[in-house]
């Protein structure tokens, strides 16, 4: 269908201009102007005040524009007029100025007061009023005496008005419709979307209109204020004062997240212009090189696409001044001034030379709009006829303000027709086009949120532009994706979804679907912006050089050798998201998070608390104090910025490398006042010594990687430690029992990697504790007790392979035999992990006297417990997501009670445990998506599960006794894989009669045979047309694998064998062969040229690895991984030589997105039974490989776009449509090469090769 791009666009700007001017016409009106614009997140509430802002400006209504966004915490008066007076370019924090690049006043100046702020304000915004004033008074005067020299003829006397009506237009303007003689005023607009800060506070408690009315204006009706806030979903109250103002201070945060997402959506849309404008008009510098990151074209366009949306409250009515003084004391809370005027020159200074500066526009209009609007108002403006009495008692009774809600008119202006104009704004008329035939659903898809259409358009924008889609090819792929993920959803269901499902976005979760299938950054940016969504919550907006620093110490860079490489990756992560409009940055390049995608779903196994190794952001809880400091990343160190004589360095983050040039007796002596230390593989000797004296104010340690620590006893003397870690200290073997008795105050605790047999007791002290990590203590024997430690919101032991109980491991009279017995009281649980112990049995999670539930866990993560016999009831545990049970090889049975009450659980992961039956409570998971039940070696049939209908994958393959599957498969139609590879089953059920994702089908059965199709009817027909005896080739014999194996049996392996062999003795299934490491060390030795036997890392989905060993790992076997995990580990490799798949079912494009650095020592290759296979990418970087092995894959046609220089050997079987070895190179013409192949008869005009006639590989 052709799209006019012209239309759209002009349509916006009209519909932007229509709602400015309905704000603007009440701001003029007689009196002091109080407007409300309320409404749910993603509506572009702040960008439209960014819009009214700037307009104001420029037409001389006003001649100050003041934005203070209060999604951060203004603890004190400091904070609120550090932040006006950082916009008026009166004070400088230093955040973006290097400490070379600071002059000598600078140097001088001393700390200042509070009152030394507010009088540099004051001077500064009274100085600007006379300015304004007497130039005002000059035009009148100029135009008097320009009429008394034109004479009295009529037509001179006509000429001379006009002109004076014309010279001061501005001021007349503003004459007619408010009593301070055309004066123009000062516009305070207060964004709440963080609910961190009221209006109240601000207003009241901290005295702003005061300072402002009194002080400098001296005419109440020169003060004209905006309010934004949040509408229809709950936000949360984090200052207690505001709880007056909103009467309801615990709506946290759903609302101000998903609020704040689509709000600086929107806002980012509306780009920089507005935060130009706003800057111009304050007098400090326009931010224009964010918009060059964003691209300046796309956020104007898209500020007239949203502006109209926001807009639509525009209209609203006068409401009585007791609801109007309601509405001004509910709104807002607080932090991140004003966008529009000045959005700091020395920030955007000191970010150009840094080449860091974020793109300014939507970013900021995020994180404000959303959270403080939710918490004030309610639904709507009207709601605060609710506060009304609160506010009598606020500044709105001295200043008679008259509130005017204007949100009706935004709501209503955000329709199908404008969100459709907006989405082809924002993707440019170069490739409106290309999407025409999806608008119409992306539209009905995204639940009237302008927010989600521009992340997504902007996601798409930023794919189109990159090498990821350069092909027609490539589009059709983005197309099918979309395709898919728009048919899956169900959030309009209600019977087929959760509740948790049902306020998924679903345009949201495509454009984070799109951020993972597209991701340039090696899986860290994944981590990133959950992270950044958590971080919100909790916090607020955050400096963006602090929350690149955040991510350090959370480990998502990891290993850190040079600080400076890890902060420019999180640099590049950083401007990734804000590109794709899921971050923004307000003024001084304060980040906010598109809030509203908060309604998703991290599908990742361990979740945001699984991946990060603090969880800082519980202790930093937007509390300035608690942070990290003004930072800034310098000699391959970040360290706070010494802006001046007087302040301390408190924050120092440094590699091995870079410290080993100071001396370790003198280094520390002259960093007393430090409060933030991170230490990544340090080698000095001796290190806790170094620093134990001088550091007592030390609030965060972090020392990873340090192969050299044996002790941390001398880190006692450090009691104000809130957050530390001791991670990767392989020669630490002891902590002293009462160790943690002086860190009373310590709120996460993280130990990994370390040679401990024994957990200190202390632990159980610590009862501000949120986050215990205990990970990979392969020797660990016992836990602490942690059943009253009621903070705790992270348990991580996985790893722990010694551990063989959680309870007391103590003998006689000691025993105390009630530790850990039962969690019920860590209500705020949310990530459970044993995974790798030998733990027998679990706590319980309930009370019959209190019968309160888990509701907050959502992860139960078992995976190879392999002494595990038994769970207790998981009912409580209602609130569950995932529960992987995988490996569990010794559980033979669950509790009916287990499946029940789960009405969020999406993934089951029963495989490898010994269950010989399944509850039949199982039908009762209404949610889950995926049913794994692989190599469950004792289970003979499946119960009924027709009742599953969100099922999208039911994978029983290795099962070997598995005969029957009860019940229909027909109304699943959502369903997309069933294996049932390896297993007797003969009857498949009744595939869905209909299907509503769109992708493809496949089904797997039990000889192995493959059959896909665009829908089940395809699958079906092929299923019926093929004859059983033509698939030979599909499947591999045993007996075909090669003579090294010798004679394989095929027996099944018996429960007691699983459960004795373990970690140390894996069966594997290769082309459903179990193989034992004796075996496969065996064949090892014949392919790599090898006398003795190689030490092989075997890797599959879930089993944890030491980073340290994977970077010296010679040989990897990966079996059964999904892409993303084959990439992030390969990734994580330096030295691999010889490199084995097997049934990696997903891959299609082997090593894409892996560093082509980790190829070069690639010497042997093997590949079996990658379905999806159809290329193998990097062959140049692959300089050294000599063996290459191709078994059953049947996609793969071409198999490298060019030569690898040393190949000399190919051994290919059952690749039915392999054709060639280089694209449009005959094979041929590949003189030094050896071939074998078996089964390949479309490859090449090769003369098979038989085994006994092959060189050796």
């Amino acid at each position: 269908m052709a799209v006019k791009f012209a239309d759209p666009e002009f349509v916006h700007e009209v519909n932007d201009e229509k709602l400015r001017n309905n704000i603007v016409d009440v701001l003029k009106r007689n009196g002091p102007q109080r407007v409300l614009l309320s409404g749910k997140a993603g509506t572009g509430k702040t960008r439209l005040a960014n819009i009214v802002g700037e307009h104001v400006i420029k037409t001389g209504l006003c001649f100050l524009t003041i934005f203070l966004h209060l999604n951060r915490k203004f603890k004190d008066q400091w904070s609120l007029y550090e932040n006006i007076a950082s916009q008026l370019c009166v004070y400088s924090d230093f955040e973006e100025t290097e400490l070379d690049d600071r002059d000598e006043d600078e140097e001088d100046e001393k700390e200042l007061t509070d009152f030394d702020l507010k009088k540099k304000i004051l001077d500064e915004i009274v100085k600007q009023r006379k300015d304004i004033d007497q130039k005002i008074e000059n035009e009148r005067l100029e135009a008097a005496k320009a009429n008394k020299d034109a004479g009295n003829k009529a037509a001179g006397k006509k000429k001379d008005k006009a002109t004076e009506a014309e010279t001061t237009l501005p001021a007349e303007d503003a004459k007619k419709d408010t009593p301070s003689s055309g004066k123009p005023c000062i516009l305070l607009i207060l964004d709440d979307e963080g609910n961190q800060t009221s209006e109240e506070v601000v207003m009241n408690i901290m005295g702003l209109w005061k300072f402002l009315v009194d002080d400098i204006l001296e005419d109440v009706n020169r003060l004209k204020i905006l309010v934004t806030k949040g509408g229809e979903e709950p936000t949360k109250a984090v200052v207690a004062d505001v709880k007056s103002e909103n009467g309801s201070e615990g709506k946290e945060g759903g609302k101000s997240e998903s609020e704040s997402e689509e709000q600086d959506g929107v806002k980012s849309e509306s780009g920089s212009e507005e935060q130009d404008g706003a800057k111009s008009e304050n007098g400090s510098e326009e931010k224009e090189e964010p918009e060059s990151e964003n691209g300046s074209g796309e956020q104007d366009e898209a500020e007239s696409v949203n502006g109209s949306e926001e807009q639509d409250g525009a209209k609203s009515e006068n409401i009585t001044e007791g609801l109007e003084r309601a509405k001004s004391e509910n709104n807002t809370g607080e932090l991140e001034r004003a966008k529009s005027e000045n959005i700091t020159t020395e920030g955007l200074e000191g970010a150009k030379r840094d080449s860091e500066i974020v793109p300014d526009e939507g970013t900021r209009s995020q994180a404000a709009e959303n959270v403080q609007d939710t918490k004030r108002d309610g639904d709507s403006g009207q709601s605060t006829k609710d506060v009304s009495v609160a506010a009598t008692n606020s500044y709105d009774d001295l200043i008679n303000f008259h509130t005017t809600d204007v949100s009706e008119e935004l709501r209503n202006s955000i329709h199908e027709t404008n969100l459709q104009n907006l989405f082809m704004v924002l993707i440019t008329k170069d490739y409106v086009e290309t999407f025409a035939d999806y608008i119409d659903k992306i539209v009905s898809k995204s639940k009237n949120s302008p927010a989600a259409i521009v992340v997504l358009a902007k996601s798409l924008k930023l794919i189109m532009l990159s090498k990821k889609c350069p092909s027609t090819e490539g589009y059709t792929e983005l197309k099918e994706k979309i395709d898919e993920v728009l048919s899956a959803d169900r959030s309009d269901s209600p019977d087929l979804c959760s509740a948790s499902e049902s306020a998924v976005n679903p345009i949201f979760y495509l454009a984070y679907v799109l951020l993972k299938t597209y991701d340039t950054s090696k899986g860290a940016i994944l981590d990133c912006f959950w992270h950044s969504l958590d971080f919100f919550k909790q916090c607020g907006c955050v400096y963006y050089r602090d929350l690149i620093t955040q991510w350090m110490l959370e480990g998502y860079f990891d290993p850190v050798r040079s600080v400076e490489k890890a902060y420019q990756e999180g640099h590049s992560i950083l401007m990734d998201l804000i590109n794709r409009g899921m971050l923004k940055i307000q003024e001084n390049n304060v980040v906010v998070p598109e809030m509203t995608m908060i309604s998703l779903i991290d599908p990742r196994l361990g979740g945001h608390f699984g991946r990060s190794r603090l969880g800082f952001s519980r202790v930093y809880c937007g509390d300035k104090e608690n942070g990290i400091g003004k930072i800034t990343q310098i000699d391959d160190m970040i360290k706070t910025v010494q802006a001046k004589k007087v302040d301390k360095v408190t924050t120092i983050l440094v590699g091995g490398d870079r410290l080993r040039r100071e001396n370790p007796k003198t280094y520390f002596e002259n960093l007393k006042e430090l409060e933030v230390l991170g230490l990544f593989e340090p080698t000095l000797e001796p290190l806790i010594p170094s620093f134990k004296d001088h550091l007592k104010l030390l609030r965060v340690l972090v020392i990873r990687d340090c192969d050299l620590l044996d002790s941390i006893e001398e880190l006692q003397t450090l009691t104000k430690l809130n957050t530390l870690e001791v991670s990767g200290a392989s020669s630490l073997k002891e902590i002293s029992p009462d160790f943690f008795k002086a860190f009373l105050e310590l709120q996460s605790l993280h130990l990994s990697g370390l040679k401990i047999t024994s957990s200190p007791p202390s632990i159980s002290d610590l009862t501000q504790l949120h986050c215990l990590i205990i990970k990979d203590c392969h020797l660990l024997e016992d836990l602490p007790n942690i059943q009253e430690l009621v903070n705790l919101e992270v348990v991580d032991v996985s790893g722990a392979r010694g551990l063989q109980t959680c309870f007391d491991n103590q003998k006689g009279d000691k025993k105390n035999k009630s530790k850990n017995k039962n969690f019920y009281l860590l209500k705020k649980l949310q990530l459970l992990d044993f995974s790798e112990s030998q733990i027998e049995r679990l706590p319980i999670f309930q009370d019959s006297a209190v019968g309160d539930k888990l509701k907050l866990l959502t992860r139960l993560l078992l995976r190879n417990c392999t002494k595990l016999r038994r769970l207790p009831s998981l009912k409580p545990l209602s609130g569950l997501q995932i529960l992987d049970l995988s490996g569990t090889t010794s559980l033979v049975e669950m509790l009916e009670v287990c499946f029940e009450d789960k009405p969020e659980l999406k993934t089951l992961n029963l495989s490898g445990t010994n269950l010989s039956e399944l509850a039949t409570t199982i039908d009762e998971l209404s949610s889950l998506n995926e049913l794994l039940l692989r190599n469950c070696i004792n289970l003979d049939a499946i119960p009924n599960i027709q009742k599953l209908k969100n099922l999208e994958v039911i994978d029983v393959s290795g099962s070997s006794k598995l005969e029957k599957i009860e019940g229909s498969f027909e109304d699943m139609f959502y369903l997309r894989e069933v294996n049932l590879r390896g297993t007797k089953v003969e009857t498949t059920p009744e595939l869905p009669k209909d299907t509503k994702i769109h992708c493809v089908k496949s089904i797997i059965l039990a000889d192995g045979r493959l059959f896909e199709g665009k829908d089940w009817d395809e699958v079906r027909s092929k299923m019926s047309s093929e004859n059983p005896s033509s698939s030979d080739a599909a499947v591999v014999a045993p007996q075909e694998i090669s003579e090294e194996t010798r004679e394989i049996q095929s027996a099944e392996p018996r429960a007691s064998d699983c459960t004795e062999i373990g970690d140390a003795t894996r069966k594997e299934r290769l082309l459903q062969v179990p193989i034992d490491r004796a075996l496969y060390k065996k064949t090892l030795t014949s392919l790599v040229d090898s006398e003795s036997p190689q030490e092989v890392m075997e890797i599959n989905e879930t089993n944890k690895l030491d980073d340290g060993a994977l970077a010296k790992a010679e040989f990897v076997s990966f079996v059964d991984c999904t892409p993303t995990r084959f990439t992030s580990i390969f990734n994580k490799t330096k030295v691999v030589k010889g490199c084995w798949l097997k049934m990696c079912f997903d891959i299609n494009d082997l090593f894409s997105g892996v560093d082509e650095e980790n190829l070069k020592s690639l010497e042997t290759l093997s590949i079996t039974n990658l379905l999806s296979l159809e290329t193998i990418s990097c062959a140049g970087s692959l300089e050294n490989l000599k063996n290459l092995s191709l078994d059953c894959c049947p996609k793969i046609t071409t198999i490298f776009s060019e030569m690898p220089t040393s190949l000399q050997v190919l051994n290919i079987k059952h690749c039915e449509n392999l054709e060639k070895v280089v694209e449009k190179v005959e094979v041929s013409s590949h003189d030094n090469l050896t071939v074998k192949r078996e089964n390949c008869p479309n490859f090449g005009d090769y003369v098979m090769v038989e085994h006994s006639d092959a060189s050796p590989p």
